[in-house]
């Protein structure tokens, strides 16, 4: 472990360990929704956009948005009852987009806990502080109480540290799995259009 991380890990002790065990969980949750979510860009509905208007026989199924958009064209072509469709649809299309959402709450979690860690961290290093002051009452030094304080102090930091980045990460994340439902209802709603 670096010399700065472990100083770090002994000025704010267990509070500082949970904040950093968040923040590696929180990271491998973001980059597993990014690796997730990158297919699926304008580019990717374009270009199924403009198969199922020039050519529907040739979309493929290769993942679970083309698969969808497969069978509602297939069971379109099927003469399916068309409410009994978009039902279906809505049915499978809300299982997918859950899937897409996995693991956002956990970031949205760890962005809310955050803040409130340091905080809790903040409020047990000052207790600590105050109370050697108590202590060593005739012994009081300005000097050590600030020293305890900026200990105290350091875990609040941290935890922001971990919730400033978790927030806008879950934020960014939310926002293209909410594109991707709308692009999604549109080329459906194109693919149930005659």
């Amino acid at each position: 472990m670096p010399e700065a991380l472990t100083r770090l890990v002994d000025l704010g002790g267990p509070v500082v360990v949970a904040l950093l065990l968040l923040s590696v969980v929180g990271a491998a949750a973001i980059i597993y929704k990014l690796l997730q979510l990158r297919p699926y860009g304008a580019r990717y509905f374009e270009r199924l956009a403009s198969q199922v208007a020039s050519s529907p026989a040739e979309v493929a199924a290769n993942d679970a948005i083309g698969e969808l958009v497969a069978f509602a064209l297939a069971e379109r072509a099927a003469d399916r009852p068309r409410d009994a469709l978009e039902t279906e649809l809505a049915r499978r299309g809300n299982l997918l987009l859950s899937g897409l959402s996995r693991y956002l709450r956990l970031v949205e979690l760890i962005a809310y806990i955050s803040p409130l860690l340091g905080l809790l961290g903040t409020v047990l290093g000052m207790i600590d502080a105050f109370r050697g002051l108590a202590v060593d009452v005739n012994q009081a030094d300005a000097g050590v109480l600030a020293g305890g304080i900026w200990e105290a102090l350091l875990t609040t930091a941290v935890g922001l540290g971990v919730a400033i980045p978790m927030t806008a990460a879950h934020s960014l994340l939310e926002g293209r799995t909410q594109r991707i439902g709308e692009r999604l209802q549109d080329l459906l709603e194109r693919a149930l259009s005659p």
